[in-house]
């Protein structure tokens, strides 16, 4: 009788029909973007200052197009360089050691006061890009971008090493001026 039963019961089980599963469309998951999206995923300091002295380039050329379009007068002739060796050597050694001196020094005396991380990055930005009013106005704008890139830098590898982060910060610094310290010396090589 137990078999019987079981046999029974084994019929109502094949009996019954299987579950429909109605498949959905997949959704697409929408992430929100970090930050963190936009450094390389390499952890070597060469392909670190590559990638935002890139980042400096294109977003100052960016910020330098939609001045002109804006119809900001041009540049006075001081502005240029005249593309001699004491002009590049001053835009590609001096001034990214002298400008990264002044920004890690404003940046750790924000710190010290105990600002956030972002008004260190920004005061420290906004304190170099300052420098760069003279003899145009607009170049303070232009740069500004580039300096809040170079300061998240020196921040990101701080953590690391302040010294390593200093000469992340001259790199990126000099290969932001390779285009303009070029420029100087093809204008030059044009005139002579």
């Amino acid at each position: 009788m137990e078999l019987r039963q079981e046999r029974e019961v084994e019929e109502q089980r094949e009996v019954l029909p299987e579950p429909v599963t109605l498949e959905m469309p997949s959704e697409k998951v929408i992430m929100p973007i970090r930050l963190t999206s936009f450094l390389p995923r390499s952890r070597s300091k060469v392909v670190f200052v590559l990638v935002m002295a890139c980042y400096c380039i294109v977003i100052g050329s960016f910020v330098s197009m939609w001045a002109s379009v804006a119809g900001l007068p041009r540049p006075p002739r001081p502005f240029y360089l005249r593309g001699d060796v004491p002009d590049v050597f001053a835009a590609l050694v001096l001034a990214p050691l002298i400008e990264s001196l002044f920004l890690v020094g404003v940046f750790e005396l924000v710190r010290r006061v105990r600002a956030p991380e972002w008004v260190q990055v920004f005061t420290s930005a906004l304190f170099i890009s300052e420098l760069h009013v003279w003899p145009w106005w607009p170049h303070a704008l232009i740069v500004l971008a580039p300096f809040v890139i170079q300061a998240a830098s020196y921040l990101y590898w701080r953590r690391t090493s302040r010294k390593g982060a200093f000469w992340v910060l001259v790199c990126i610094h000099t290969l932001n001026n390779v285009i303009p310290a070029l420029s100087a010396v093809g204008r030059a090589m044009r005139h002579t």
